[in-house]
């Protein structure tokens, strides 16, 4: 085996030969253990297999259907996209899939003595940033040990993951290995609840993050047409804003704030996701569900009406000096800088002042975000059920719960936007109810609804777009 991991190191390309010496099998062995899986599958002798009958096989391996294996097992071997796999395909998936198992078990095996020692296995895995305590590291070693001697040979490492369809990394074993582990013998398949609980919190913010950036970025001038027309106490028309916007600043002067506003979203919408999941689980598992996706309307309100005001708390000085530097009336065409600004406010006004406005901000993200979440996932899982007959919702679908959510959410709660938006750029109030009762006095009802034109412009792409990117991160990232 040594011998065979220095041929490596000069460059030598991976063979079956090395294949067939690690597992200590003849060709013709190998022929005969490949014949009788493929018959395994091909229980009605047809002498091909179709998805049905792939399926059905798994199925009897008690591997979990919800990771829709089968269907990426079966396109995967499906080479000709005949809707059909002869053996020939199927034994062609099986030596690429041995040839790609070998190059990563011979990466793991670091002392070269042909076989994984259990710290081995746990030094790739934190290698790769995933933590595991010891009885999970034991219960993964007696999953794929079968002969139960402390020790994976390259044998049991081929027989464990040779049906698993995806790119053999050590993340996406990891995470094959929790789902399959969490399997008893005699009883029924189940998602685990923990699916996700040694996913770096990195990929939950790192998806967040840029889909709220994407979207804030898209959306930046509505965004800004929509903070001008909330500070005015008079009648507010949009066409004259525009003209005001442009004549200001030019095309420049409708992406006034956006920088901050991305450093501001891109924490804002990682924290929230990352948030809402881990909420959502904790309610999962106080409630003793078995599915992360049943949680109930209830407990997906909760959850994204408490993440988003842990998010919104969390970055709220930035959003105050933001919506100042939105609305500055510039002298000589100049903005000031963050620095300078902020500079100004905390001498000026004090610490406090970074808060201005966080009460209704609080009390407007916590209604807006449960709705908005709780309404985005129940259309998805409405439109996968009734819809797509349980197939994945595409991207127009994603886009279209996303629009409906998003637009919902802003207008139920727009009134306690206008409030906050006003408090954090003008001194004259006295405070949140003093914005009310004035705003009511001298602008009516319509008052509150300043800007809400725009507003839906902006949130309904935004919104959208947000949760597209996310759920592709999401699927990029092996957050699913």
């Amino acid at each position: 085996m040594g011998a065979n991991r220095r041929r490596e190191n000069r460059g030598e390309p991976v063979t079956m030969d090395h294949v067939l010496l690690a597992s200590q099998e003849s060709k013709e062995e190998r022929e005969t253990r490949i014949r009788s899986l493929f018959g395994f599958f091909d229980k009605e002798s047809c002498g091909y297999l179709d998805y049905a009958l792939i399926e059905a096989g798994l199925s009897a391996l008690q591997i979990p259907s919800e990771y829709k294996y089968a269907k990426d097992l079966f396109n995967a071997c499906d080479a000709n996209k005949d809707g059909k796999v002869d053996y020939e395909e199927f034994k062609r998936y099986m030596d690429d899939k041995e040839l790609e198992l070998y190059r990563i078990f011979q990466a793991i095996d670091v002392e070269h003595s042909g076989s994984i020692l259990p710290e081995e296995l746990w030094e790739a895995l934190v290698r790769a940033g995933i933590q595991i305590d010891d009885e999970e590291l034991a219960r993964f070693v007696e999953r794929v040990d079968k002969d139960n001697n402390g020790v994976i040979t390259f044998g049991e490492w081929r027989d464990f993951l040779l049906l698993y369809p995806h790119e053999a990394t050590i993340e996406n074993i990891y995470h094959y290995l929790e789902r399959v582990c969490l399997v008893d013998i005699g009883e029924q398949t189940v998602i685990p609840a923990g699916i996700s609980k040694h996913i770096h919190a990195s990929s939950y913010l790192i998806a967040g993050g840029v889909a709220g950036a994407a979207s804030r970025t898209t959306t930046a001038p509505l965004d800004r047409l929509k903070v001008v027309l909330q500070v005015q106490t008079a009648r507010a028309h949009i066409m004259p804003a525009i003209k005001d916007i442009w004549k200001e600043g030019g095309l420049l002067g409708f992406y006034r704030g956006n920088g901050l506003n991305v450093l501001k979203v891109a924490p804002e919408s990682a924290i929230r996701f990352y948030t809402y999941e881990k909420l959502k689980t904790f309610i999962m598992n106080a409630k003793g569900e078995e599915s992360k996706a049943d949680i109930g309307t209830m407990g997906r309100l909760l959850a994204g009406g408490i993440a988003g005001a842990v998010a919104q708390t969390a970055i709220y000085p930035l959003d105050l000096v933001k919506t100042r530097i939105q609305t500055y009336a510039c002298k000589g065409g100049s903005v000031p800088s963050l620095g300078t600004l902020s500079k100004d406010i905390l001498v000026q006004e004090g610490p406090r002042a970074f808060y201005k406005g966080l009460i209704p901000s609080v009390l407007g993200i916590i209604p807006y975000a449960g709705i908005d979440l709780a309404a985005y996932e129940t259309l998805k899982d409405m439109s996968k059920k009734y819809i797509l007959h349980d197939e994945e919702p595409g991207p127009l679908v994603q886009l279209g719960c996303g629009t409906v959510s998003g637009a919902l959410g802003a207008t139920c709660v727009y009134p306690l936007q206008v409030v906050r938006t006003r408090m954090q750029a003008q001194r004259a109030y006295m405070g949140m109810t003093d914005i009310f009762r004035r705003t009511f006095e001298h602008e009516g009802f319509r008052g509150f609804y300043k800007g809400l034109f725009p507003n839906l412009l902006k949130v309904v792409p935004s919104a959208s777009i947000t949760y597209l990117v996310y759920e592709s991160m999401k699927k990029g990232l092996e957050l699913e």
